[in-house]
């Protein structure tokens, strides 16, 4: 059983990818999503869904564990098998299925290729008990953004007023709006100082 694999893209196509490990190739399924986020020659981790029947035997790939997580929900889905379950996944984010779940908007999620009015019907009624874990996952994303938020105004103060600027300058250069799109505090910093240069 695999937990992730660590490695290169070696080639991709839009159901699924190489990665080379070490040199050996590991044929991995992944959703549309997953393909529009790699590039071949990538070093990626994928966190691995190992799906074992009978006669089959797939690796299922996620560049986000929370996605791991959810595709194991959806395989709990009567009538929902591996490629239909990717088709969700392919078609909406985790925040979006879970919108979907708690409005019972089941004409939007037939939008999934196969999906049809019964079987979205079913999906939202089997999913629906287990929203606590779709909140748990979006919430624990967003207290993520919340917290690099913060720790890059803080840095960002400590920076300035190093400068010599007092707090309430520093409010002056940078809203809040801003602070929150900003990734990195270098970012952070290039960005007030060139609205103070100017």
């Amino acid at each position: 059983m695999f937990e992730y694999l660590k490695g290169k893209v070696a080639y991709k196509k839009p159901d699924y990818l190489a990665i080379d490990v070490n040199g050996v190739g590991y044929k991995v399924d992944i959703s549309l999503r997953t393909f529009d986020q790699v590039a071949i020659g990538d070093d990626v981790t994928f966190y691995i869904y190992n799906y074992i029947k009978e006669d089959t035997y797939k690796l299922v790939g996620f560049l986000d564990e929370r996605e791991r997580l959810v595709f194991d929900l959806l395989l709990k889905v009567k009538g929902i098998g591996i490629t239909l379950a990717l088709s969700v996944m392919s078609t909406f984010d985790i925040d979006t299925i879970r919108d979907l779940v708690s409005n019972d908007d089941y004409k939007n999620l037939k939008k999934v290729p196969k999906m049809g009015e019964k079987k979205a019907q079913q999906f939202i009624l089997d999913i629906k008990g287990k929203l606590k874990i779709l909140d748990k996952l979006t919430t624990r994303d967003q207290n993520e953004k919340v917290g690099n938020y913060l720790e890059i105004e803080e840095e960002l103060y400590d920076a300035l007023e190093g400068l010599g600027y007092s707090k309430k300058e520093i409010g002056s250069f940078v809203t809040r709006e801003e602070l929150k799109e900003f990734t990195t505090i270098e970012e952070a910093v290039k960005t007030v100082l060139r609205k103070i240069n100017k």
